[in-house]
């Protein structure tokens, strides 16, 4: 999708950190971007400053966790907007908690948003895409869906699972023109993991890196992408050869299991 210039995309979570940047680079490429979130005053601020930098773009406060409202969306932007051309995944929280001190609220909630509402977005959305025979789905995965962090494991295991049903979906889908990109970053530095220490084989990552390869990703019809591109296919080719003992102490002499002891949790977020 060389060409954005009128193309309706849609991010989730886009009323802070990297949706609002995925929603600013989509902007300035001439797309009509349509910002979700629901966080309404962050949404609305989001959203004036595309349109004040002349950019197009629509908001709507939608919990991806509701899969009526996700539906009711999908049939309302319809109607005012268009068929959306890109859907971008990108709304997501964490509890960087040991597993045994997780509550269940946290476990609930960390499924809903980062897993559900990945499933429920694609089940309104995807299927009109599929009649158009033309569209384009970004999830927003991880490392931490490559391999299992220490106080991560809530968090993880969702990664986990949108990695997997976005190869589902995609071999389902094969030919019928919707392609699907899995992004997978390391430590972003957007807030999210405030506190957090990286393992000493990497570094924070800029916010704006990671928003211009997913620009860049859509355009190119990548399949998967990784940022940093060598840590993580190293991390994930890894954990693939099945020694999770190894992989454990090379995680504990790089710090890697310690990363989240310092993590501080943002109470200004309204999830």
């Amino acid at each position: 999708m060389q060409d954005l210039r009128g193309r309706v995309v849609l991010i989730t979570g886009a009323a802070r950190g990297m949706g609002r940047l995925h929603a600013r680079s989509f902007a300035r490429e001439g797309a009509i971007v349509v910002l979700t979130d629901v966080d309404e005053a962050a949404l609305k601020e989001a959203t004036d400053e595309i349109v004040s930098s002349g950019g197009q773009a629509r908001a709507y406060v939608l919990d991806v966790s509701d899969r009526e409202e996700c539906f009711k969306l999908a049939g309302k932007l319809k109607e005012e907007t268009g068929a959306v051309d890109v859907l971008i995944n990108n709304a997501g929280i964490t509890e960087c908690y040991a597993v045994l001190d997780l509550s269940q609220k946290a476990v609930q909630r960390m499924v809903e948003v980062n897993y559900l509402g990945y499933v429920w977005m694609m089940q309104a959305f995807v299927p009109d895409m599929v009649k158009r025979g033309s569209g384009h789905v970004v999830n927003i995965c991880s490392v931490a869906g490559k391999v299992g962090t220490a106080k991560m494991g809530g968090y993880c295991a969702t990664k986990f699972a949108d990695i997997g049903i976005t190869d589902a979906i995609r071999m389902e889908l094969r030919g019928s023109g919707v392609d699907f990109t899995i992004v997978n970053p390391g430590y972003i530095a957007t807030g999210m993991f405030e506190g957090a220490r990286v393992p000493i084989i990497t570094n924070w990552q800029d916010p704006q890196k990671v928003a211009d390869a997913v620009l860049d990703a859509v355009k190119k019809n990548k399949g998967e992408i990784c940022v940093p591109r060598a840590n993580v296919r190293l991390v994930a080719f890894m954990r693939g050869l099945c020694f999770p003992r190894i992989i454990d102490t090379i995680f504990h002499l790089l710090g890697a299991d310690r990363s989240m002891d310092t993590w501080c949790k943002d109470v200004e977020r309204p999830f």
